[in-house]
């Protein structure tokens, strides 16, 4: 039985609970830390497990095989490198830490005790976006088109750009994390940010509206275009541009239109449990071929985003490094 602790019990959690709860046989969840108290004990109860307002003490009071981060970017801190010195496995829920440094840091700890890790891209385990990917070394892909047009959440650290990293790094960069995995790696970023509606939103300090360019290293191109001043969730997803066919990946199926007409392929599977089953499977039998977004390969996506805030903030292009 391998014995889960999470820190952090934030809304994304309920994806990781609810899948745990299906692999009972598996794992089992011993302990749990936030910083509210209420939330804190609330989740613990609700899971059999013990409540902890300490991360050091869960650590120390717990036999913890692996680990669940669950936090806003700025409050990583220590919770990985701690977890890593202990051999334990860690489940990270993007984005990484907003401090690049710490993020190299922990990755390079990660590579060297070996450890199993997993990175909450889920989109990745979407059964239609697999198809996708498989379908693309066929096709000639052209360009990539990403929309992340949103309303603005209701978080307060998210509305803080120095807490959150900003829409495109804490929200939209699944739109980065799909076009890697989709396109291959980026080679420059260029990026376009401003403030147009939510200048009365309160705490609001963080533009609204984004564009980002992108360079693939294969001589693909790509745009991701979002904002967070809708009414609504409007439009979310990336289109993947070929010769003679699109494919329109949403959250809820993709469209392939082609020369015959549009086929539309649903998704039938919950990415949540299969990113959970896949990390369970990789600590409990050394198997980590069903892990599709490990430490690494977040660290990369991560380089991406924090490249796009830079390129916005000075105005230039940010070359992403080929051994990176």
């Amino acid at each position: 039985m391998i014995r889960v602790g999470f820190v952090g019990t934030g809304n994304i959690t309920k994806r990781h609970f609810t899948a745990l709860g299906q692999l009972r046989d598996q794992a089992e969840v011993v302990g749990v830390c936030d910083v509210i108290e209420e939330r804190a004990t609330t989740a613990a109860q609700s899971l059999g497990a013990r409540a902890y307002l300490s991360f050091p003490e869960m650590l120390a009071r717990e036999k913890l095989d692996a680990l669940y981060v669950c936090l806003p970017p700025d409050a990583h801190v220590d919770q990985e490198l701690a977890a890593v010195e202990r051999g334990i496995h860690l489940f990270v829920e993007k984005p990484l830490p907003l401090d690049l440094a710490k993020a190299e840091q922990i990755a390079r700890r990660v590579a060297e005790t070996g450890i199993v890790t997993s990175v909450g891209y889920h989109w990745r385990h979407w059964d239609h976006v697999k198809q996708v990917r498989a379908a693309l070394p066929a096709e000639r892909p052209g360009m990539a088109l990403g929309y992340f047009l949103n309303a603005l959440p209701g978080s307060p650290w998210w509305r803080i750009k120095a807490r959150s990293g900003g829409q495109i790094v804490e929200q939209a960069i699944h739109l980065v994390d799909l076009a890697r995995y989709l396109m291959g790696e980026v080679e420059r970023v260029s990026a376009e940010y401003a403030t147009r509606a939510n200048f009365d939103e309160p705490g609001h300090a963080q533009e609204d509206v984004y564009t980002v360019n992108l360079r693939f290293r294969g001589g693909a191109i790509g745009n991701l275009s979002t904002c967070s001043i809708l009414h609504r969730r409007f439009n979310v997803g990336l289109d993947v541009v070929c010769k003679k066919r699109v494919y329109r990946i949403r959250e809820d199926a993709t469209e392939v239109d082609g020369p015959t007409g549009v086929e539309r392929i649903e998704r039938s599977n919950d990415a949540g449990l299969a990113e959970n089953v896949a990390f369970l499977r990789a600590i409990a039998t050394g198997d980590r071929s069903g892990i599709l977004s490990d430490y690494a390969d977040a660290l990369r996506t991560q380089r991406v985003a924090l490249a796009a805030n830079r390129s916005a903030e000075t105005g230039v292009p940010i070359t992403i490094p080929a051994e990176a």
